[in-house]
């Protein structure tokens, strides 16, 4: 919600679109470096929950700052403090949902979590047609981040979300990465692809003749479908594995990215891309799976941390590469390129599922 708010608001300001990207740039730079310490926090606050209150308050602080309307430089001293605290607010959950999740049932329990957060990554932005694009929106924003910290009062610490006390060595890092080659490839594929969706679908959805509402409406289609698939890919994990599981996703991504560049503009362009999103965002759930199967412990809060850190990894490369992608090859060249590289990616996931480090 406030990523669009703040882009359309500083626009409005007179602010460049390089200045707008830089503005983005700070709170992703701040979120990226923010993910992989999440562990050390929590054990500094007494736990992942402490850390998920205090960030979500940090969060609506900042997002009050905003509301304030104040001077530009102020935003991007702002911006940063949101994406991280926003960020260890997202982590902090996926640990707890983590510990949360029932043996052998991991992929059922992760897909139903992953429901409501693709659902509230979509519904966000459509918030804005009930507050409008303002400033004082932003203090919605903060809202609904305090009704979220009043919704986690009646909540307990979970064991095994993140350790209490923590002491970084290599010996102890060095197996958590071996064994996170699967996770963290998911999640970085999965980040890459939805940063495409996100910033590069649109353009080539102009370049394929639809009009300027319907391009901008491919980021709701593969959201939609990405809300719909959490659930049914989770439990494909739990039945046929996850590994099984990655490889479908990879191949309907694929197909998917060949296939609604040749419907459009028709309407069942609609369907392919529910379809394509709905895959590409499973692909990090099935990821988030594979961690916890993995790990228990503080092996599985730096599991986790490094599943945030490589999602947003792969979402701040993803979009300029097929940026690049799209303007190097007209036409084909986008859809190419994320067929191969997600058939590619989906095989060597599944390989790295299947090996008993992986």
């Amino acid at each position: 919600m406030g990523a669009p708010l703040a882009a359309v608001l500083l626009t409005e300001r007179g602010a460049s679109p390089a200045l707008v990207g830089l503005y983005a740039a700070t709170g992703w730079v701040a979120a990226l470096l923010s993910a992989p310490c999440t562990p050390w926090f929590a054990a500094r606050l007494g736990g992942a929950l402490a850390l998920h209150r205090a960030a979500g308050l940090a969060s609506a602080l900042v997002l009050l700052g905003l509301a304030s309307n104040p001077p530009l430089w102020a935003w991007f001293v702002l911006a940063p403090l949101l994406g991280a605290a926003s960020c260890l607010t997202w982590t902090t959950a996926d640990a707890i949902a983590g510990a949360l999740a029932t043996p052998g049932r991991e992929g059922r329990f992760l897909g139903i979590y992953q429901t409501f957060v693709s659902a509230a990554i979509g519904g966000g932005p459509a918030m804005l047609l009930l507050t409008g694009v303002r400033v004082e929106a932003f203090a919605g924003c903060a809202g609904l981040m305090v009704a979220g910290f009043l919704l986690t009062l009646g909540l307990r610490e979970m064991p095994g979300a993140t350790p209490r006390r923590m002491r970084f060595s290599i010996p102890r890092l060095r197996p958590v990465l071996l064994m996170m080659r699967a996770p963290a490839g998911a999640a970085m594929l999965c980040g890459a692809l939805e940063s495409i969706a996100g910033a590069v679908f649109p353009v080539q959805g102009l370049a394929l003749g639809m009009s300027a509402a319907a391009a901008a409406a491919i980021v709701v289609a593969t959201g939609f479908g990405n809300v719909l698939a959490q659930l049914p890919v989770g439990l494909a994990a739990d039945r046929l594995g996850a590994h099984r599981a990655m490889l479908g996703c990879a191949i309907a991504v694929a197909l998917g990215a060949l296939a609604w560049p040749i419907l459009a503009p028709h309407w069942s362009t609609w369907v392919a891309l529910a379809l394509w999103g709905g895959a590409a965002g499973s692909i990090y759930t099935l990821g988030m799976v594979r961690a916890v199967q993995r790990f228990a412990g503080p092996a599985r809060a730096m599991g986790m941390a490094s599943l945030n850190t490589a999602y947003l990894l792969g979402a701040a490369i993803g979009a300029p590469l097929g940026g690049l992608a799209l303007q190097t090859l007209p036409g084909w060249g986008l859809p190419s390129a994320i067929a191969v590289v997600s058939l590619a990616a989906g095989v060597g996931l599944a390989w790295a599922a299947l090996r008993r480090g992986g």
